[in-house]
């Protein structure tokens, strides 16, 4: 296991979750003092962060899933791997 590689994409990963939380934070202030009980302006002010945020969190969230496959990968290998199958047990069952 690539434990630098993992780490990394652990790292991504928490960059990711912290602007997906700051945008939901961002657009809860934007809309503090402007909501009535009769209309809630959460979503426009969600909507007005726009694009380029959700952006970063899709490209942190992708390059950190990246990073931490590329660093599991030879402990996947290693389990999906087909053991000898000359061992003991295909010995007994030829038999």
């Amino acid at each position: 296991m690539k434990k630098g590689m993992a780490a990394l994409g652990c790292f991504f990963i928490a960059i990711a979750a912290f602007l997906y939380a700051a945008k939901h934070i961002t657009a809860a202030l934007m809309s503090a003092y402007i909501n009535t009980p009769d209309v809630t302006y959460y979503e426009g002010a969600y909507d007005l962060i726009g694009f380029g945020m959700t952006f970063w969190i899709m490209l942190s969230l992708f390059a950190g899933l990246l990073f931490l496959l590329i660093g599991i990968w030879p402990s996947i290998k290693v389990m999906l791997q087909v053991k000898n199958p000359t061992s003991n047990m295909s010995k007994m069952y030829k038999k």
